[in-house]
């Protein structure tokens, strides 16, 4: 929109001139609310990838044939542990259905291999962040010679993780809103000084406060809200360019979800940092 265009809005407001302050700020705007939505979009992938496990936590302890005399003790131990839920075997059966599914179409006789493998115990956890939990299970298991599976220890430790990961995109959010409200700020407050002897009359010739202020505080919300919506379209070509990658760990990016979040605080960023530019609108009874 070129320089000393002035849209009219209904009331009689009339809006400042856009021109390549208000296209920088909202350019500034736009890149920081991308990245912010980057963010929340990876953590909704790893919340995904996680999520569905995190709400039954299990974990396998394997036991070698040759100790199978201890398994019942074993299991008895396990289930004594704080933190622990419950205990159950694996039967061959139910290992070799497991290894049919996971070898896919064979002609091999898997229930033979089946017998090959160790005994296996499910835990099913009914506090994963129980202190000391998963150290208490490694030496509970070391005691007759079983193993954990790490891997699973990892995937529960995960949840711990991407709280705080949660918690420090939350504080980055924070962070980068107030810069977000300072440019917007910085911008209309160029603005306010270039009008400043408009402004002026209209206090002198009687405008209430609130009537001068409005259309910055419009133009505040139209760049936070405008630069929301840009973000918001540019986060497209990312889901797209990982799809492959997402689709192969069977992640479903929503970016849908993020587009009135991203709208309501680009709104609400604008109109801030145009609250905080008018706040000392120059007033009738100081003139001379």
């Amino acid at each position: 929109m070129p320089d000393q265009i002035n849209p009219r809005l209904p009331g009689g407001f009339q809006l400042p001139p856009f021109g390549i302050h208000q296209f920088l700020a909202l350019i500034i705007v736009c890149v920081a609310l991308w990245a912010l939505g980057s963010v929340w979009l990876g953590l909704q992938g790893a919340q995904q990838w996680v999520g569905s496990w995190q709400e039954n936590v299990r974990l396998h302890v394997y036991l070698p044939v040759e100790k199978r005399g201890d398994l019942k003790e074993l299991n008895e131990r396990l289930r004594s542990l704080d933190g622990v839920d419950s205990v159950r075997q694996i039967s061959r059966e139910e290992a070799a259905v497991w290894m049919q599914g996971w070898l896919g179409d064979t002609s091999l006789n898997v229930s033979k291999f089946a017998k090959q493998l160790p005994e296996s115990l499910e835990l099913i956890l009914s506090d994963s962040e129980h202190e000391f939990l998963f150290s208490d299970i490694r030496d509970e298991a070391a005691r007759f010679g079983a193993s954990v599976n790490e891997d699973e220890v990892q995937m529960a430790n995960a949840h711990q993780l991407l709280q705080s990961i949660r918690n420090l995109a939350w504080f980055a959010t924070l962070i980068i809103a107030l810069a977000m409200a300072m440019i917007v700020s910085n911008t209309l407050r160029m603005i306010l000084l270039a009008r400043a002897d408009e402004v002026h009359l209209m206090r002198l010739l009687g405008a209430k406060e609130w009537f001068v202020r409005m259309p910055f505080i419009l133009e505040g919300a139209l760049l936070g809200g405008g630069a929301a919506i840009l973000a918001w379209i540019l986060l497209w070509p990312l889901v797209l360019g990982v799809s492959d990658w997402t689709d192969g760990l069977s992640i479903d990016l929503h970016p849908f979800v993020l587009l009135l979040p991203l709208l309501a605080g680009g709104a609400v960023v604008g109109c801030l940092g145009a609250v905080v530019a008018t706040a000392r609108l120059v007033s009738p009874d100081s003139v001379d």
